[in-house]
């Protein structure tokens, strides 16, 4: 099986991602494109991933709610990923937060998680050399692979074709799926950090 790779194509995803390829724009707006992206894509992956149970009332009604058996955490890619999770956490204010270090460690997480458990993986650009050692913690921990889900704004086809290889069970979701080098990703991870943290 190939890896999935969903381009979100909702109106206001398309807006916001062409925000962001304006580097000459200022870094609050950039800043803003990106909290806006986190949230629409989370918002697309959350139509077929939440789990709903239905409650009968007193009434004769009955109401979905998100089922409470199921445990959200938002991994953040520091520190672009960060950026992601403003929009994001508007749309899980219960998901918990793990940060993922610089040396590809999973902060703030339980060793023991289950089939229960849903992660969303947040980051600007998807790098292999990063996610790889990231799901292999996650699903040590127990969190099965049809549970995690990956939000991108860009990713290059060598990055995909390297993690599909392995996590071919994978779901990605990304505004963009590009052919460029390290390099050019470099240069934009670089003016990204420029924009927001000088």
């Amino acid at each position: 099986m190939q890896l999935k790779i969903k381009i979100a194509s909702h109106p206001l995803i398309q807006h916001w991602a062409a925000i962001l390829t304006n580097n000459n724009n200022p870094g609050t707006i950039l800043r803003t494109a990106c909290s806006e992206l986190g949230k629409w894509i989370t918002y697309e992956i959350m139509r077929e991933w939440l789990v709903t149970e239905t409650i009968e009332l007193k009434t004769n009604i009955s109401i979905s709610l998100i089922n409470s058996h199921y445990k959200y955490i938002i991994v953040i890619i520091m520190p672009y990923g960060f950026i992601l999770a403003e929009g994001a956490r508007a749309l899980l204010p219960t998901a918990n937060i793990a940060l993922v270090n610089d040396n590809n460690i999973i902060n703030n997480i339980p060793d023991q998680l289950n089939s229960f458990t849903k992660v969303l993986i947040l980051d600007l650009f998807l790098d292999e050399a990063i996610i790889t050692p990231v799901l292999k913690d996650l699903v040590k921990k127990g969190v099965i692979l049809n549970n995690i889900k990956i939000a991108c704004l860009e990713c290059g086809t060598s990055q995909l074709n390297q993690l599909g290889h392995s996590w071919s069970k994978l779901e990605v979701y990304t505004t963009k799926v590009n052919s460029a080098g390290h390099e050019e990703n470099w240069s934009r991870e670089n003016t990204f950090k420029n924009k927001f943290f000088i």
